[in-house]
Order: structure tokens, then C-alpha cells, then sequence
């Protein structure tokens, strides 16, 4: 079946490009210095997530629901992993062959490429949610820095989200996001240290992790002081932390997008771009042919290690960190604690407590931190990420949008579109907790879900049997795929009705 593509038929088996040599060591540090986009990705989630949801979760529920944020990472990063495996073993993004898997109309266009539009809209809707959300933790953040009131200055936050907007036009903004690395890493380091120091139940803590439990009913004390926060389903509300935590599909199209910038597998050709094409002009049910000989298929697993490397590193960062929070949370600000939910007027205020257990004057660290992590995310999404997830979405029903000549303007009309509706549903007095439930619901738990069937037919249909998972990975996947799907499903249901 032909795709319209006019191109030259692929005739010899492609071959992999010698790979980095780090690849093959087995020293830490040379494996260290691969990890590059994951990290990216995880410095993005953490404002949302980690310091707010989990940190929250903590709070209100106690170690009970630490298993949850696990099993969450873990989900995640299986998916997350099967789509960057794909694309370093292919050279192609996994939405470039939807298009030739599933029955369509047409050749070409929306009706060919239906289902890679589909996901791009899901996470396209999902793009001003979080943005918004941003806005209203810094129009929080500015008075409560320049005054010590917690009363909200909305035109701060979409000043500072202006700011973040006319980044675009800057061309060398590495400065300031070195300086945001250096201090969300202090941020990281004192939350270990806060951690150790609050001594935490360890025996509770692995009880929560290993022995699974849904709590009931909200403790007396959230139900009494905190009666909005107890008037939310206990599953949306477990499920709206799980979908927070470390991103969703609107940050994971474009992650993997990103890989084009590497050199991993069948990326680092120097015809990758004329290989994609040639791709396109395979027929219904063909496999991607590749080499089979030894040598490809140890250039081959060269380059899946490079996205295992990445994918578990980011992940792990992440784990760590909402643990931490999570368990700070809990022992600081839960029932035998200060008995302080994190909430809509307070997004990130009561958090500083953890860091003044070990001295007053690091409230100050984690102000600037929390400027790092809240403006460095708006800034980062609306230039960067949302820019790049839209562009793999979109660009196999609309070839336009990956043409480097247009790479500007898609990048402008998606912040734009992005900014510009998260102004208006913040002039609308739409809540904190609600748009990142919805968000989180719908991009990081559901559509993440159905993304990962999607991923496990595509290796299936079109990859050689030698360079399809191993079978432990793909029953994970299809676990991970499952449950998010279901839970996806009920948060929403239970969010909307």
C-alpha cells in the first residue's frame, strides 16, 4: 500500500552507525555522562508533583498510599521507555506510524493519521491546564516573598508567565537555566537532609510501600479543618496525584521527540531524516527492515541502553524525590504533625516548613527555589516542551509542521495558544487542585494508558522478532498500560459526575 510518499523504496536492510563508546563501557561515570533529556523531563514535573501532590498525599494520608506513587513512576517509565525504544531501534517517531497500523481514510492527512491527532489533541488540551496552574502558584508565591502574605496577586503570575513567553526570542538562555539547576539540586540535597533529620517511621514507610491499601475515609482532622479537601473523592483525589507525579503524554511526546538530538541508534545516521521518509512508503503489515546480523544487533542494543540509561535515571530522580516530599509531608504536616494540607490558597507556603526544621534562614533557599522550579517549568513548557509534543503529534497529518523552516512559528503559536488560554481560565477563578486534577486525570494517567497498547501493537507489527521487547517488559507494559487505562477512566468519571 502506497502512502503518497514519493520517495525510493528501501532495498538493503538498514544498519546502525557505530555507537558512542561509552555505550559499551561499563564504568559509572561514562555511563553517567549519557543521561540528557530524561533529566530534563523530571526538572520540568517537579513543581506540580512533587512538591505540591505528593507532599499533599503525604499530608492527608499518611505512608498508606506510598505504594501508589511507586507503582505510578514505574508505569510511567515502562511507557515512557517502550516509545524512546522504538524510536532510537527505528530512526521514527512511534506517532509517524500510527497512521500505517489502524484502518484510516485517505492517503494522507487527518484521515490517514487519525490516531496520532487524536493523542496530540488530548495533550494539546492539557497544555493550559498545567500552564494556569503555574500562574497560580507564582501569583502565590511573589506577595508571599515580597510581603509574607499568602493573599494571591494574580497579575504577578501572569507577569512572570509573560517573561517566561518572551524567552522565546532570547537565543543563549543557558545561564539562567544552570542557575536553576544548581538550585533545585540544593533544593533536592536539603530535602534528603530535612528528610533524615524528621526521622520518619521506617517500619510505616515499608508498610506503605509493600503492603497495598486504599484508604476509606479522609482522617477526622482533613475532614474537620480541611472540609474542601475532604469533599473530593478518595480515588480522584489518589489518582490526580499519581497523574501529576512525573509527567503525563503532553510531556512525553515531545520527550521523546528530543532523542532527535542524539546520536542513539538509528538516530545518529546522517540520512535519518531521508530514511523516515522511505519508512513512509512501506506497505501494511511490513516490517521495518534492519540488518540482522550480529554486529547491527549490538549497535542496536547499544543504543536501547542509551534510552534505558536516561528513562530509569529521570524516573529514579523523580521516585526519590516524591518519596521524600511525600514522607516530609507526612511526618511534618500530617496527623501528628502541623496538620496542614497543601490546597488552593496555600500551593507552596506550608513546604517551607521542612526545611526550616534544620535552620530558619534555608525558608530563603527554598523561596528562590521555588521560583526555579515554578518559573523554570512555565518557562520550559511554553518554549520547549508543549512546542516539541505538538510538532511529533502533528506533523504526520501535517507535514508543514515539521519543516526547520516553520520550527519558529510552531513554537510561537503553541505558546501563544498555550498562554493565551491559561490567562483566561485564570481571569475565570478556575482552582489550583481542580486543573491539575483534570490535567493529570486525563493526560497522565488515561491517555498515557491507551498510548502504551498503541506502543506493544506497533513493536509487534512492525518490528523484527530480535528487536521486540523481552517478554518481562512487554507483560509490564501491558500491566502498566491496563491499569493506567481503568484508573484513567474512573478518575475522570468520578471527576466529572
Amino acid at each position: 500500500m502506497s502512502t503518497g510518499v514519493e520517495t525510493t523504496p528501501i532495498l538493503e536492510p538498514l544498519r546502525y552507525p557505530e555507537q558512542d563508546p561509552k555505550l559499551a563501557s561499563k564504568r559509572f561515570l561514562d555511563l553517567a555522562s549519557i543521561v540528557g533529556p530524561g533529566f530534563i523531563l523530571a526538572s520540568v514535573t517537579v513543581g506540580n508533583g512533587e512538591v505540591f501532590q505528593a507532599t499533599r498525599g503525604g499530608a492527608v494520608f499518611g505512608y498508606t498510599i506510598l505504594w501508589t506513587f511507586v507503582l505510578g513512576a514505574i508505569f510511567k517509565a515502562t511507557v515512557t521507555y517502550a516509545a524512546g525504544r522504538y524510536m532510537v531501534i527505528t530512526g521514527e517517531h512511534p506517532f509517524a506510524r500510527m497512521g500505517h497500523l489502524l484502518p484510516g481514510v485517505g492517503q494522507r492527512g487527518i484521515g490517514r493519521h487519525w490516531l496520532a491527532v487524536f493523542f496530540g489533541t488530548l495533550a494539546a488540551v492539557c497544555f493550559p491546564a498545567w500552564s494556569v496552574a503555574y500562574i497560580l502558584a507564582l501569583s502565590q508565591w511573589t506577595p508571599w516573598v515580597i510581603t509574607g502574605s499568602q493573599e494571591p496577586w494574580l497579575w504577578a503570575g501572569i507577569a512572570w508567565s509573560l517573561i517566561a513567553y518572551v524567552t522565546l526570542w532570547v537565543k543563549n538562555f543557558s545561564f539562567v537555566e544552570n542557575l536553576q539547576t544548581a538550585v533545585v539540586g540544593l533544593l533536592v540535597f536539603f530535602s534528603v537532609v530535612a528528610l533524615i533529620v524528621s526521622q520518619p517511621d521506617l517500619g510505616a514507610m515499608v508498610r506503605g510501600l509493600f503492603l497495598p491499601e486504599i484508604p476509606s475515609a479522609y482522617p477526622e482532622w482533613v475532614q474537620q479543618k480541611f472540609p474542601d479537601v475532604a469533599a473530593v473523592a478518595i480515588p480522584v483525589e489518589i489518582l490526580a496525584y499519581i497523574g501529576a507525579l512525573g509527567g503525563g503524554i503532553y510531556d512525553y511526546i515531545g520527550y521523546i521527540g528530543t532523542f532527535r538530538e542524539k546520536t542513539w541508534g538509528m538516530l545518529g545516521r546522517a540520512d535519518n531524516a531521508d530514511i523516515n521518509l522511505q519508512l513512509q512508503a512501506l506497505g501494511k503489515g511490513e516490517l521495518i527492515p534492519i540488518a540482522m546480523d550480529e554486529e547491527n544487533l549490538a549497535r542496536s542494543g547499544h543504543g536501547v541502553k542509551a534510552v534505558k540509561i536516561d528513562s530509569v535515571s529521570s524516573f529514579t530522580a523523580v521516585g526519590i524525590f516524591e518519596i521524600t516530599f511525600m514522607v516530609l509531608g507526612v511526618v511534618i504536616l500530617g496527623t501528628d504533625g502541623l496538620q496542614e494540607v497543601p490546597g488552593n490558597n496555600n500551593i507552596l507556603t506550608a513546604q517551607a516548613a521542612f526545611f526550616t526544621t534544620i535552620h530558619p534562614v534555608l525558608k530563603y533557599l527554598y523561596m528562590v527555589a521555588m521560583w526555579a522550579v515554578f518559573w523554570g517549568s512555565q518557562q520550559a513548557l511554553l518554549t520547549t516542551t508543549y512546542p516539541y509534543t505538538f510538532r511529533e503529534a502533528f506533523a504526520p497529518a501535517f507535514p508543514a509542521v515539521a519543516n526547520p523552516a516553520n520550527w519558529g512559528k510552531v513554537k510561537l503559536g503553541v505558546a501563544t495558544y498555550t498562554l493565551g488560554v491559561a490567562i483566561f481560565l485564570a481571569f475565570t477563578g478556575v482552582s489550583y487542585t481542580t486543573v491539575i486534577a483534570f490535567a493529570g486525570l486525563l493526560g497522565g494517567v488515561f491517555a498515557l494508558g491507551l498510548w502504551g497498547f498503541i506502543l506493544l501493537f506497533t513493536e509487534y507489527k512492525v518490528l523484527p522478532k530480535q528487536l521486540r521487547m523481552k517478554p518481562f517488559l512487554q507483560v509490564l507494559l501491558i500491566i502498566s498500560s491496563v491499569l493506567m487505562t481503568v484508573m484513567g477512566l474512573i478518575g475522570l468519571y468520578q471527576f466529572f459526575f
